[in-house]
């Protein structure tokens, strides 16, 4: 099983600029046209929650940029494990282009949150266990793509980057589990079957993840995609240099 699951990484992370380009172009589809039906299941399909009231609507957005923040930093976790091991530059593109991915959900998830809180708890943040381990792991990967930004030695930040990936994904189950092992304000997580919502609820929750899964396999792939091209335009421009320099040898 294990075999089968890094034979799937590693056949995607084999495709090609211009296939991702494809891919990236029909999940985009999908993702406009969810976008387009989705807003009105979540906010005329499905029923308005008695408690909480129409703010309770956010959480069609919240909790799918939640499930695609975890599987960005997901995605970024088996990849720098793979870079570690096989120290293959394409693992280290799809490693940092997930975690930029994941981390663009976190910050959409830290923004909606809020908005979803100040009317129930009648405050824009607490420093809830969950709430908390959120920021942590937000904070963690604004420093995996600040190594990747400013640091000079490409593959000894690829080391680095691949170590802070996989530290950071290890906060994601804590995440997950802190309703259970702390006490929290924060509502129980959703868990299929059992999240409790009736149909109306459940279905636009489902579309509206389903959505967030075609805008993120669309953003992740484009973006691996001019991380690739950049990769080998940088190759192309060390052989001009190489070049110039054997032709400089060759006229002295």
């Amino acid at each position: 099983m294990i075999r089968r699951f890094y034979t799937v990484f590693e056949d995607l992370a084999l495709i090609g600029g211009p296939r991702l380009n494809l891919l990236s172009t029909a999940f985009g589809i999908l993702a406009l046209i969810g976008m387009l039906v989705t807003p009105w299941m979540a906010l005329v399909g499905a029923g308005v929650e008695q408690q909480m009231g129409i703010v309770q609507k956010i959480m069609y957005y919240h909790v799918p940029s939640a499930f695609m923040m975890y599987l960005g930093f997901f995605v970024c976790f088996v990849f720098s494990i793979l870079y570690l091991w096989k120290r293959n530059k394409q693992y280290d593109i799809w490693a940092s282009s997930s975690a930029e991915v994941g981390l663009l959900f976190c910050v959409l998830v830290l923004l909606s949150g809020p908005l979803w809180a100040k009317p129930i708890w009648n405050a824009w943040w607490v420093w809830d266990p969950q709430l908390t381990l959120v920021f942590v792991l937000f904070l963690i990967f604004v420093a995996y793509a600040m190594l990747k930004s400013y640091s000079e030695e490409s593959i000894q930040s690829a080391k680095f980057r691949a170590v802070l990936g996989i530290i950071g994904f290890l906060d994601a189950p804590l995440i997950h589990y802190s309703v259970k092992l702390w006490r929290t304000h924060h509502p129980a997580v959703v868990r299929g079957d059992s999240s409790g919502l009736p149909p109306d609820m459940e279905t636009a929750l489902l579309a509206c993840t389903l959505t967030w899964l075609a805008l993120f396999c669309t953003i992740l792939f484009r973006r691996v995609s001019v991380e690739m091209a950049r990769d080998e335009l940088d190759y192309l421009k060390a052989e001009i240099r190489d070049r110039k320099a054997i032709l400089g040898q060759m006229a002295t």
